[in-house]
């Protein structure tokens, strides 16, 4: 299922990696431009190898049809990211404060492999930056998530100063507002679907992001991801074997004063006819920014007079924030979509996938 006609564009970042200033330029003016109108862009020319994304799929889809013993020897406590998340323990529309029926995903997660920092061993830090648990089986799972994990900072870290460059800021604007991030790997698994679903339950409910942006690499499965567009119609995100899939989240949002959008967005199930076509998996690169990073409106992106939509706030403080109505929503939602205590929600809002 390659792509057709679509309103997503892409858009080969190879000139940017390696072109002229003013090929630089041409390739920042399209990625403004798309931010403005959907928040959603597919990107190529991205130089990771395909062979490293398929390595990741396969051991990742080792481990979820691995038995149930095995998932759970590195099931991820309440209030805790890293780790496996069971099927259908949460719900991603709760991001949105209000009730949600369990998505039918399980995932697992890995956050960033140095904690050497003494910032992430502050009372606040060590709410981002903990231990991550690695499954016995495969074997090659460790080396194959922190090769991929390793890759994604790479290339997160290239995507943000092209969007600096699209804001019309210095080039590494954002560098020391992203070195010491609190970014999430997240590998998801969505089964094949013999019975249908309750009514309303999805793959992943409808939301946005919270951090700045997610590179996303799909698998080519029938239910697979949508986005709203600006007329509130949901379209489907097409298939690119040699592009990621890049949105925008809610952190990006106020950092441009709301010139780009975190677009809301969602994985719906498989058609009727394709319900035991098998699973579809994702993998979900969420760059978070520092956790004491000051989230506010960036030079040039409030017009000469104007308030910014948006007080400064801290990254680490605003993820709490979010967390906080999940919790509220969640204490009043469906069985399975609670949110954890300890600060973190069991819905995970710092990732989803895709």
């Amino acid at each position: 299922m390659l792509a057709t006609a679509s309103p997503i564009p892409v858009i080969d970042i190879s000139a940017f990696l390696a072109g002229s200033a003013s090929d630089r330029d041409a390739v920042a003016r399209r990625v403004d431009e798309t931010n403005r109108q959907l928040g959603f862009l597919l990107v190529s020319g991205h130089g990771v190898a395909r062979t490293r994304i398929d390595a990741m799929f396969a051991v990742s889809r080792q481990f979820f049809e691995s038995p149930a013993a095995v998932r759970r020897e590195v099931e991820a406590p309440r209030g805790e990211h890293q780790g496996h998340h069971p099927m259908a323990a949460s719900g991603l529309a709760a991001k949105e404060g209000g009730a949600a029926l369990p998505d039918l995903r399980e995932y697992f997660m890995a956050g960033r492999l140095d904690l050497d920092h003494p910032s992430f061993h502050t009372p606040q830090g060590r709410v981002f930056h903990r231990p991550n648990r690695w499954p016995s089986t495969p074997v090659s799972f460790r080396d194959e998530a922190q090769a991929y994990y390793r890759e994604m900072e790479t290339l997160g870290a290239t995507l943000m100063r092209l969007f600096a460059r699209a804001l019309s800021v210095d080039e590494h604007w954002f560098d020391t507002r992203i070195d010491r991030h609190f970014s999430i790997l997240s590998s998801v698994y969505y089964p094949a679907q013999p019975n249908p679903p309750e009514p309303g339950q999805l793959r992943a409910g409808a939301h946005t992001d919270y951090g700045a942006l997610t590179i996303l690499a799909p698998t080519d499965a029938p239910g697979g991801l949508q986005i709203m567009d600006p007329s509130g119609r949901w379209i489907d995100v097409p298939y690119r074997p040699d592009a990621f899939v890049i949105n925008l989240g809610d952190m990006m949002q106020r950092w441009t004063n709301e010139r780009w959008r975190s677009t809301p967005h969602r994985v719906v199930n498989p058609p009727e006819a394709a319900r035991g076509a098998g699973p579809r998996q994702s993998l979900a690169y969420f760059l978070h920014p520092n956790h004491d990073a000051v989230i506010e409106a960036i030079p040039g992106c409030v017009p000469p007079g104007a308030k910014p939509a948006h007080g400064p706030i801290l990254a680490g403080d605003y993820m709490r924030e979010r967390e906080a109505r999940i919790e509220a929503a969640g204490a009043a939602g469906p069985a399975g979509a609670k949110a954890a205590p300890g600060g973190m929600s069991a819905t995970c809002a710092t990732g989803d996938g895709a």
